[in-house]
């Protein structure tokens, strides 16, 4: 791992754990080891820009991660719910140290920062990608998949952000319950 993936990832998990406002750059730089002016030859516009580094690469870690459990099903109910309690189990195997979202992060920073309102979008409209392909490569139509790809973003990001706050993962196992009546091709 290079220095810029030591501060990147360090910041990431920072980030996740203590939010924004509460992760400081000096944090960072203890955390991942790596000297101060890396931190600032990396990113040299600040901490905004940082931030926004951070939540590309949760995005697309994430996004990987989406791929790569949708892609183990061909069937889209029996993908979705699966890769649904794969993320229950993910929570509750690893401490939830690896359960990373971009949703706490994009409601903290959000009114503060056009630029990274931005970055979460583009985030977030990949992960929905991805959705929208796989229920189309499983026969939906454009306009359902459209629809129902949103929904399951809403559904999955909702149920990931109440799981984190609870410490549970009662939100992420019923969200992977109610699929086959989302997904219901009728």
């Amino acid at each position: 791992m290079n220095t810029r993936e030591k501060i990147l990832t360090t910041a990431a998990f920072l980030f996740q754990k203590n939010g924004y406002h509460a992760t400081g750059l000096n944090e960072i730089i203890k955390e991942s080891g790596t000297p101060k002016g890396s931190l600032y030859y990396y990113f040299p516009n600040g901490k905004e820009e940082l931030v926004a580094a951070t939540i590309k690469l949760m995005g697309d870690k994430i996004q990987h991660q989406i791929e790569e459990e949708l892609a183990k099903n061909s069937d889209p109910v029996q993908a979705f719910k699966e890769f649904i309690l794969d993320l229950a189990r993910d929570f509750n195997e690893k401490d939830h140290e690896n359960c990373f979202s971009i949703s706490l992060l994009a409601l903290e920073t959000v009114s503060m920062s056009e630029s990274l309102r931005k970055t979460c979008i583009e985030v977030y409209d990949l992960w929905t990608d991805i959705y929208y392909h796989k229920l189309v490569d499983s026969g939906f139509s454009s306009e359902k998949a459209t629809e129902l790809s949103s929904i399951l973003q809403l559904m999955i990001e909702g149920a990931i952000t109440v799981s984190l706050i609870r410490n549970d993962t009662t939100m992420l196992v019923a969200a992977a319950e109610k699929i086959p009546i989302l997904l219901d091709n009728n």
